[in-house]
């Protein structure tokens, strides 16, 4: 079993990383914790990129450590624009750990040199993936142990100074809303933020970025700002550089009027191709501002992962690798043998896989149906296991028609599956289906992830 490192003054590090890279995450992580034991904390991303949590959880960090390979192996090569995409991600969390000034250091695949930047004070330490991969002697332990430790006393002189540099108060949320949008969106939005336990403030309009408005953004967890309007885009901009965590929405009608993108929300958020830009709400009336608003505040709210001991590393390194995507595995009682072959190949891919006869998908206690339409709701894949016994049980039938309807709806991808020769049900013909009389279990569940990937 593994034991964290007892110790008082334990950091707390955020971990950025490739999820599907789970050999080369575990070699840094061994090489890492060999030399002090610390606390990560990573972002599951479970649904989609946040930038406000992801922006809380860096500003509530010591430090920021980076381990970022390459897919493919060492022959592979990529060109510049493969290469920015492939590290997107990396760039856009490095971008926040650079602007809240966080002692940081990356472990980086060589052949990200061309599209990786960061200023003189980010540790970058290159490496050679076919020495990672290595059976004999090589000089990465030994710089990545050296740069880690140049990278720990940074963190520990920062988190024990006695400069508080986290003055704002948990859960308060300043908003800043245009004068032509006051009408809708305050107090409705205000409203919402009070359900789900956050603290709004409305701040005053016109903003003056004066010390008093200065003062009550660091106050602040994080911030709404509507940008509408000019005034409200130049305190985004003070925002953005003085590291508040900040949701910025804007209405399709400002979008009409102004263009797809000003130039003011370019310069802030449009270098990089995910995370900002796609996390500006952007409303056409009250009810799909609030909806959207739901969503994200959802998402900020998680828990980061944390990881403190091996067997927790293990742990999250293996299932990290496999896809996010919820599976809902459906067949009849009589076919439980071949489902569970279904259900191993499964959860050896996916992290979440609903089956209603593994432990603890229905907890003890709770309404055996409301757990089956809940799975339903919230899954992404729909595996139908068809067979004689499926198409004479209604429970299934009920599964096969609600995961068809989501797929019908684009929120799931349908995979029937035909244990034996049957006709499918009407609402399901016209699907495409496997067949298990034709592929093994494998193959059909290789097709699927092949598909997913593309």
């Amino acid at each position: 079993m593994g034991t964290p490192v007892a110790s008082s003054d334990r950091l707390n590090v955020f971990l950025s990383h490739r999820y599907h890279s789970p050999a080369e995450n575990q070699y840094f992580w061994q090489l890492l914790s060999s030399v002090e034991g610390v606390s990560f904390r990573v972002d599951e991303a479970v649904s989609f990129t946040s930038p406000v949590r992801l922006e809380r959880m860096i500003r509530e960090a010591d430090g920021f450590v980076g381990i970022y390979p390459l897919p493919g192996g060492h022959r592979e090569v990529h060109t510049l624009p493969t290469l920015r995409n492939e590290s997107r991600y990396f760039r856009l969390e490095l971008g926040m750990a650079v602007r809240a000034r966080k002692p940081a250091v990356i472990f980086h695949d060589q052949r990200l040199i061309p599209a990786l930047k960061a200023p003189p004070e980010v540790r970058l330490v290159a490496y050679d993936t076919q020495e990672i991969n290595s059976a004999t002697q090589s000089s990465v332990p030994a710089k990545v142990k050296a740069a880690y430790r140049s990278f720990l006393n940074d963190a520990h002189a920062g988190s024990s100074s006695i400069e508080v540099q986290s003055t704002y108060q948990k859960r308060r949320i300043g908003l800043i809303v245009s004068a032509q949008n006051q009408q809708l969106v305050v107090p409705t939005l205000p409203e919402m933020l009070h359900q789900y336990a956050w603290e709004p403030v409305v701040l005053p309009w016109p903003p003056r970025l004066n010390l008093d408005l200065i003062t009550w953004l660091r106050k602040c967890d994080w911030v709404v700002i509507d940008l509408d309007d000019a005034a409200s885009r130049l305190v985004a901009a003070f925002t953005h550089g003085q590291f508040i965590p900040t949701l910025p929405i804007t209405s399709d009608a400002a979008t009409r009027e102004l263009g797809p993108a000003p130039s003011d929300e370019e310069t802030l958020y449009g270098d990089v191709e995910i995370g900002h830009r796609k996390a500006i709400i952007r409303w056409a009336d009250q009810q799909s501002l609030m909806k959207s608003l739901e969503s994200h505040l959802k998402v900020i709210d998680e828990q980061p992962r944390y990881i403190g001991d091996a067997d927790q590393a293990a742990d999250y390194f293996s299932s990290a690798a496999k896809r996010s995507e919820r599976v809902f595995l459906s067949y009849a009682n009589e076919d439980g043998d071949t489902a569970a072959d279904f259900s191993q190949l499964l959860n050896e891919r996916f992290q979440h896989v609903f089956d209603y006869r593994s432990y603890g998908a229905i907890k003890v206690g709770e309404s055996w149906m409301d757990s089956l339409l809940s799975g339903l709701a919230r899954s992404a894949v729909g595996v139908l296991l068809v067979s004689e016994a499926y198409l004479s049980s209604k429970y299934c039938l009920l599964e096969a028609r609600e995961l068809y309807r989501a797929a019908v709806e684009g929120r799931a991808k349908l995979v029937p599956v035909c244990l034996e020769r049957v006709e499918l049900p009407d609402f399901l013909q016209g699907t495409q289906y496997r067949a298990l009389y034709r592929h093994s279990p494998q193959a059909i569940i290789d097709e699927l992830l092949s598909e997913l990937a593309t």
